[in-house]
């Protein structure tokens, strides 16, 4: 039987997207005495619309002309769908400020959202934030030339997308005598509530020497209460992914950001800015029975992009490290020697998929350096990260088709293991050499297979190939020159300069893979596959030039 496109296929898609949106807005002002005060009540609409239609089909009836109409009735298909999804909102804002020493202002905003159930389509957030310039209580100085604290508390709600309350079936598919029908692969929820994101934050500005010296700070915290997401659950419930209101995240970290004229003269200058943050964000009560929550279908070897629920890393890795040595309890030793199974006579993987790292860094940070000398200027941008687990899936291939260096040990003549036996817990060492033979329970193995065999088991331990990984990167190098000076005699003209710029030029890293800034395609939203290096390439250096006019 000849195979079912042998003699060509075709496929033309149509896609029409309409959005429409409508906002209506009214501010009101009054001034009061040293009281500033605004009121601002509004509402919007949104409409989404869009319309998709695909047409295909196959076996073309004469060679070499590619037309619909060249294709039998029988072997040609149709199909069309409409999703519509309708937001309406209404919103107000008031706020009142007393001189330029106090500021007040809350939020109020409610929607209506056409993706959830009549009874949760309604959902209301509100927020308040105020600042306080206490300089302005303080003597002119020029230590402290301004000081603003502020905070802030604030609640939004998000919708679901378009018809995640419905479960679908697949249209019928005859195959032969066959006719397939089935659930597709998410399940809806009839029941489906609005995600709401509770968060607040402290923070202040400050400049000194009189604004030479900037500082700013802001610390902040965040929890998402019935996060909507697909997770992937047990298959026996008929689908691959749930769409649930799956639980809880929460976000906490800060932001520094100081800059500041370490020179100011009249032909150089020297200007510096740092930025430093971290965020640690965790999964908190999640789906009772459920032990992890798999935010993107990333798998490789013998791990996978999971969160952690209850307090658990949110960009966790679980996978099959070894089994250690256990105590006279029972309880696996932290760092013990390794446990070598008697019926493989290889290392002992842990079948539990425990967590073995998290993909979110310490933290990272950036340095900018800005010099000037007469009409030169010169900017260096320095990108810093420490800390955060990278999975090497590039050498874990390597390894497992024989093409990693690690796999010529000792020529591939011989392997050791040491550790201790799965069974009596005693001291173990067995070394494997071609052109031996070993029984290992009822079975005799050659010392080639299992050299072979330890190279496996050795891709087994997911420890093998996490790195925390730090790096120093020049991230971008520019060079301008002005040439303004040199226009004469004209007014067409105003200004020309020429700028150099390089991006990715060098990188200083722990890491033994291509590149430690590595993200997998694919993955179904979420946190994604950050962290996972599986056969990509490295971030590629550019170089560009230009010149800039001003007339």
């Amino acid at each position: 039987m000849a195979p079912l496109y042998q003699n060509g296929r075709l496929s033309k898609d149509l896609v029409d997207y309409t959005y429409i949106t409508t906002t209506v807005m009214s501010n009101f002002h009054k001034s009061i005495g040293d009281f500033d005060t605004h009121l601002m009540l509004g509402t919007t609409s949104e409409d989404f619309n869009t319309k998709t239609q695909n047409h295909w089909g196959y076996n073309f009836t004469t060679a070499g002309t590619i037309s619909f109409n060249n294709i039998a009735t029988g072997n040609k298909f149709f199909t069309d769908a409409t999703i519509r999804k309708r937001l309406v909102g209404a919103y107000g804002e008031v706020g009142v400020s007393y001189k330029d020493l106090v500021y007040l202002t809350a939020t109020g905003r409610n929607d209506w959202s056409s993706t959830l159930p009549v009874e949760n389509w309604s959902y209301f957030y509100p927020s308040v934030s105020g600042s306080f310039v206490f300089t302005q209580l303080l003597p002119k100085n020029s230590i402290l030339s301004f000081g603003k604290l502020r905070a802030s508390w604030a609640r939004v709600g998000k919708d679901a997308n378009a018809y995640a309350t419905n479960t679908y079936e697949w249209p019928p598919y005859t195959i032969g005598s066959f006719t397939l029908v089935g659930n597709q692969w998410a399940a809806g929820n009839p029941v489906l509530k609005p995600e709401i994101q509770t968060s607040w934050e402290v923070g202040g500005e400050f400049r000194f020497l009189n604004g030479r010296i900037d500082l700013d700070y802001t610390y902040y915290h965040s929890q998402t209460k019935n996060q909507i997401g697909q997770p992937r659950l047990a298959q026996s419930g008929g689908f691959i992914f749930s769409t649930l209101n799956a639980g809880t995240v929460i976000n906490k970290g800060m932001e520094v950001a100081l800059s500041g004229k370490a020179v100011s003269q009249k032909d150089f200058g020297w200007d510096v800015m740092l930025n430093f943050s971290y965020n640690r964000g965790t999964l908190g009560a999640f789906i009772p029975g459920v032990a992890y929550f798999y935010p993107t279908d990333v798998q490789f070897g013998t791990i996978k992009a999971a969160s952690i629920p209850n307090g658990g890393y949110f960009l966790g890795i679980i996978g099959q490290p070894y089994l250690h040595e256990v105590d006279s309890k029972g309880v696996e030793v932290p760092n013990g020697r390794y446990q070598i199974d008697v019926t493989t006579g290889l290392y002992k993987p842990n079948p539990n998929l425990p967590v073995v790292g998290n993909r979110e860094s310490d933290f990272i940070a950036g340095f900018n350096n800005t010099f000037r000398y007469k009409k030169l200027t010169l900017s260096v941008l320095l990108d810093i990260r420490k800390g955060g687990d990278v999975f090497n899936g590039t050498e874990y291939f390597m390894v497992v088709n024989g093409l990693s260096k690690k796999t010529l040990l000792n020529d591939r003549q011989s392997v050791t293991l040491t550790g201790v036996s799965s069974k009596t817990g005693g001291d173990t060492s067995i070394t494997y050499n071609a052109g031996q033979n070993y029984t290992i329970g009822t079975t005799t193995y050659s010392g080639a297979y299992m050299i072979q065999q330890y190279w496996q088991n050795y891709a087994a331990n997911s420890l093998n190939f996490i790195t925390s990984v730090n790096w120093l990167k020049l991230r971008s190098l520019s060079l301008t020159y002005d040439f303004t000076s040199l226009l004469k005699n004209q007014t067409v003209i105003k200004g020309i300069s020429a700028t150099v710029t390089g991006t990715n030029l060098l990188t200083w890293t722990n890491y033994k893979g291509m590149d430690p800034e590595v993200s997998v395609a694919g993955g179904t939203g979420g946190s994604g596959s950050t962290g996972i290096d599986y056969l990509g390439v490295p971030a590629v250096s550019t170089f560009s030039f230009g010149i800039n006019l001003r007339f």
